[in-house]
């Protein structure tokens, strides 16, 4: 496959809000948007990050419509847009703007890797798992529950019937481990709910496994391409470096007994790319959650680099050839 930028696919804009600090943002681009823009490039991409405002639509003529990004002229035929929803605590009030932008662009006609539709069941935890429903391997038991100023009334009681303390307790549409907390009794748990009222933040709530590994399982074009292991060290509560948590993880070869059910999570979200995270509780594997944009680390060591370094490059290839596929069926009409 040709790496030039001559390509028919010349531009990948991701739409990204622009909420964080300064110290965020620094971190962001050394450790993430430098490296992808890098890889990006050497499968014919010019890779560039937007915030949801900058696009603007001429639509007096509706049939013939024209789309300019930060005052340039892009086209279905030229651009392909990364739109994952972005819902942190920092990025909420900009969710509205996404799912309303991506809406456009599915109707504009864009070749969108992450279909609105996907992106909205990859970010709520318990959506993802009603879709995925009849997995082989069962999902983390799961109740959600709403908070905002009715959260005293305690209305999730009988939902937390069939979960047994202590119980893992975490935003419904967060990520990178944040938000995660332990409780050992209801009224911990309520003293959670009563925090996360104050941004109306609606919670998942699941057993706590004390001693569980990590699988995240990365998905290129239907196929199980590599397996990030994970596992935290002493008593941090997630094995990401988001939430100070200490960690061990190395990239593995995938795992068959995980098999099937990618198998069956590709079948229902038919994407180029995702990753499907697993945990295990030291007797059994359980279905954790999807994620339609997952991180890919490169930082513990040279080994780790070069494996990631080909998760993204087949990630960026299978987005090039399925543009390449879009426009060929569009070019049939």
């Amino acid at each position: 496959m040709s790496t030039t930028l001559d390509s028919r696919t010349r531009r990948l804009c991701w739409i990204y809000p622009d909420r964080g600090t300064a110290w965020q943002r620094g971190l962001e681009q050394e450790h993430v948007w430098d490296r992808y823009a890098g890889i990006a490039r050497e499968a014919g991409f010019e890779l560039s990050f937007h915030k949801p405002e900058s696009l603007a639509v001429d639509a007096t003529d509706s049939r013939r419509p024209k789309f300019f990004l930060e005052g340039e002229p892009v086209t279905p035929e030229d651009t392909v847009f990364v739109t994952d929803i972005y819902s942190l605590s920092h990025q909420l009030q900009d969710v509205g703007s996404q799912l309303f932008l991506y809406t456009l662009l599915e109707r504009a006609g864009f070749y969108l890797p992450i279909p609105p539709s996907t992106a909205y069941l990859g970010t709520e935890k318990t959506t993802t798992l009603l879709h995925l429903a009849d997995s082989p391997v069962s999902a983390v038991p799961t109740v959600r529950i709403a908070t905002g100023r009715d959260g005293m009334r305690a209305q999730y009681d009988q939902a937390l019937a069939g979960l047994e303390y202590p119980l893992l307790v975490k935003p419904a549409t967060w990520g990178m481990g944040l938000g995660v907390c332990v409780v050992h009794n209801l009224n911990e748990l309520r003293g959670i709910v009563g925090l996360a009222g104050a941004s109306d933040t609606v919670l998942v709530v699941q057993p706590y496994f004390s001693n569980v590994e990590d699988y995240r399982v990365y998905v290129v074009d239907g196929k199980p391409h590599t397996v990030l292991h994970s596992v935290k060290d002493g008593p941090n509560l997630m094995a990401s470096r988001a939430t100070g948590g200490k960690r061990r993880r190395g990239y593995e070869d995938p795992l068959p007994e995980l098999a099937e059910t990618v198998d069956y999570v590709v079948s229902r979200l038919p994407l180029p790319f995702l990753t499907v995270d697993f945990l295990f509780d030291g007797e059994r594997f359980w279905l954790s959650e999807i994620e339609v944009d997952g991180a890919v680390g490169f930082e513990e060591d040279e080994e780790m680099a070069r494996r990631g370094h080909t998760i993204l490059q087949a990630r960026f290839q299978a987005y090039r050839a399925g543009h390449d596929a879009w426009l060929a069926r569009r070019a049939e009409r």
